[in-house]
């Protein structure tokens, strides 16, 4: 083609608008992406139920682009389950990584060797911002932690809170919890500086050892009026305070869950931040679908979600409008 009839045709593709059928292209090539999830397990009901109802909603609409998309789970409080689900995954490398990365120092390393082998990865839940990720889908962890303790505090002077977080194997710590944690003590040493947040750690899963537990604390704390979960599992005080007939305390949690909202109904958590967890999940994937099928990087690097804040009155109407 001469020069002068190669120039009229990039003129018409300029003038057009043209661009190649990517989704020809990639079927053409034959070429195949694989998408590793990983997720906490979780039991019907549970609030990793949510983001896998995300994840599935996202391969629905990318595996007719020779995207597949595959979740492996560990269990959340058990820290050498997900390093063996980390190596496994590393074992037979995708071409990319949807993680929640529950504990900090073990997401991390798994971040590194993904980056040493050019696998890209999107965070969700929570992120390890010293790591190379592609992008970051959930609220704004510390500054959810900060909500809390405004929402709990702000008309309330108060000596002490109460904070239950929940035991892991080998002295392991939930990243998203240490974070709000934090965003939580910032508040009191900006606003309550005379006020103690008072930690105690419950079992996930058993309830008469958490009985004894909680027994043991309200004990040790009678005035205390202030109570904060920072994580889903609210319902097991919430559920404790009403099988105790206590009244007159103010608890908080996060995400609402079925046992959770049932909690508020009946009057023992006053509060609920949620996220959209399946919207996370959702455009999570999309993006590393997108970067495989149209070549294109998320525009932002941290994108956040909003963090709903749910009592008795509205709970029943909250909907994550999907807009995606």
């Amino acid at each position: 083609m001469s020069e002068e009839s190669l120039r009229r045709v990039l003129d018409v593709i300029d003038r057009i608008g043209y661009k190649p059928n990517v989704y020809a292209s990639l079927l053409a090539s034959r070429r195949r992406y694989r998408i590793v999830c990983l997720l906490p397990d979780f039991e019907p009901g549970g609030f990793w139920e949510i983001a896998h109802r995300g994840v599935m909603r996202a391969y629905e609409e990318c595996r007719d682009f020779n995207v597949e998309v595959e979740e492996v789970r560990y269990d959340q409080f058990d820290v050498e389950s997900f390093r063996r689900t980390c190596a496994d995954t590393l074992d037979n490398p995708p071409d990319a990584v949807l993680i929640v990365p529950m504990f900090r120092e073990q997401a991390t390393e798994f971040a590194e060797r993904l980056d040493a082998r050019d696998i890209p990865f999107v965070f969700i839940e929570s992120r390890l911002p010293d790591t190379s990720y592609l992008a970051y889908y959930g609220m704004p962890v510390a500054r959810s932690g900060y909500l809390a303790a405004s929402l709990l505090l702000r008309d309330r002077l108060a000596d002490e809170v109460a904070c239950f977080r929940f035991l892991r194997s080998g002295d392991a710590v939930s990243n998203t919890a240490s974070v709000r944690q934090e965003g939580f003590l910032q508040y009191l040493r900006e606003h309550r500086p005379g006020c103690r947040l008072e930690v105690d750690y419950l079992y996930p899963y058993a309830c008469g050892e958490n009985t004894e537990i909680l027994d043991r604390f309200f004990a040790a704390h009678p005035a205390l009026r202030h109570v904060v979960v920072f994580n889903s599992r609210a319902y097991i005080v919430a559920e404790y305070l009403r099988e105790r007939k206590m009244e007159g305390l103010t608890l908080l949690g996060f995400d609402p869950l079925e046992r959770n909202v049932q909690s508020m109904k009946a009057g023992y958590i006053d509060l609920i931040i949620a996220q959209k967890c399946e919207t996370q999940a959702y455009r999570g994937v999309k993006a590393l679908c997108n970067r495989f099928v149209f070549k294109t990087d998320p525009p932002c690097r941290d994108n956040y979600m909003s963090m709903d804040i749910l009592t008795a009155e509205n709970v029943d109407y909250y909907v994550d409008l999907r807009t995606e």
